[in-house]
C-alpha cells in the first residue's frame, strides 16, 4: 500500500498555481509552433518538476498532533481517576474514622453500654430526716452473669443475691443517728442486649439527723466481691460532696 503524503497548507499554496499554469500550457499543445509555445513547453516541465518535489517532501503528520491530545486527555483521565481515588480513600478514612470515634462515644456514653464490670454508682440524698440511697450496678457484680437466667440455678442464684443486697445492712448509716429503713428495699433490673443492669433504692428514716455521719459500704464489698469501686456522690439541704469506694476504703463522709 501506497501512501500519499500530506500536503500542508504552504505546500498547497506553492503546488496549486504551479499545477493551473501547467495545465493552461497543455491545452496549448497542438497549436503552430511559435516562441510562446516553448515557453509554455518549459513552463509544463517546471511545474512537473516542482510538483514531483512537493511529493517527494515528508508529510507533518496530524496524527501526531491527534496522537499528543490523546496523550493528553489519556494523562487528564488518569488524573481524574487518580483524584478520584484519592478522594474516595479519604472518604473512607473520614468514614472508617468518623466510624471509629462513633464506637468510642457509645462505649462511654451514659447508658448500659457505659458499665463496666467491677464498678458502681451511688447516689445518697438526705434531707431532713430522710436519707435516699440508690446503687447502680452491672448485675455482674451482684449475681456473677448479665444474662437473663433460664435455668434453675441462674435464677436461684438471681433471687438469693438480690434479697441479700436488699439488705439495709449493705448501706449502713452510722448508728448514732439512729436511722431504720421506711419500707424493704427496691430493686429493678434493666436488660438491654448482652448488658443488664440492677438498681436498688433504699429510703431511711432517722430519729436523730443531726448525728448522720457516715455510710458504711463494707457488707457490700464483703458480700459481693465483684465490686472494685464505686464512684459515690452525696447531697444534703447545705452541702455536698463525691468520694470513691473501693475493698480497702469502704466509708462514705457525709461531712465536708
Amino acid at each position: 500500500m501506497v501512501t500519499v503524503p500530506t500536503m500542508t497548507r504552504s505546500h498547497r499554496s506553492l503546488v496549486l498555481p504551479l499545477a493551473l499554469a501547467a495545465a493552461l500550457g497543455v491545452s496549448a499543445c497542438g497549436a503552430e509552433a511559435d516562441p510562446a509555445a516553448d515557453d509554455a513547453a518549459t513552463t509544463e516541465e517546471i511545474a512537473a518538476d516542482t510538483a514531483e518535489q512537493a511529493a517527494e517532501v515528508p508529510a507533518v503528520e496530524d496524527d501526531d498532533h491527534d496522537d499528543d491530545d490523546e496523550d493528553h486527555e489519556d494523562h487528564d483521565d488518569d488524573d481524574d481517576h487518580d483524584g478520584d481515588e484519592d478522594h474516595e480513600d479519604h472518604e473512607d478514612h473520614d468514614d472508617h474514622d468518623g466510624d471509629k470515634d462513633h464506637d468510642d462515644y457509645d462505649d462511654h456514653a451514659g447508658g448500659l453500654g457505659a458499665h463496666e464490670h467491677g464498678t458502681a454508682e451511688l447516689s445518697v440524698a438526705w434531707i431532713g430526716t430522710e436519707v435516699a440511697i440508690d446503687l447502680i450496678s452491672p448485675t455482674f457484680n451482684v449475681f456473677g452473669f448479665e444474662y437473663e437466667p433460664t435455668t434453675d440455678d441462674d435464677i436461684a442464684i438471681e433471687a438469693d443475691r438480690t434479697e441479700v443486697i436488699s439488705d439495709a445492712g449493705i448501706m449502713a448509716i452510722n448508728s448514732e443517728a439512729g436511722c431504720t429503713l421506711v419500707e424493704p428495699a427496691e430493686t429493678e433490673v434493666e436488660r438491654e442486649g448482652s448488658h443488664s443492669e440492677i438498681t436498688v433504692s433504699w429510703v431511711f428514716s432517722c430519729e436523730n439527723p443531726d448525728a448522720i455521719e457516715q455510710i458504711d459500704a463494707s457488707e457490700l464489698f464483703a458480700a459481693f466481691p465483684n465490686f472494685e469501686d464505686v464512684d459515690a456522690q452525696w447531697i444534703s439541704e447545705s452541702d455536698q460532696s463525691a468520694d470513691e469506694l473501693t475493698p480497702a476504703s469502704t466509708t462514705l463522709s457525709l461531712r465536708t
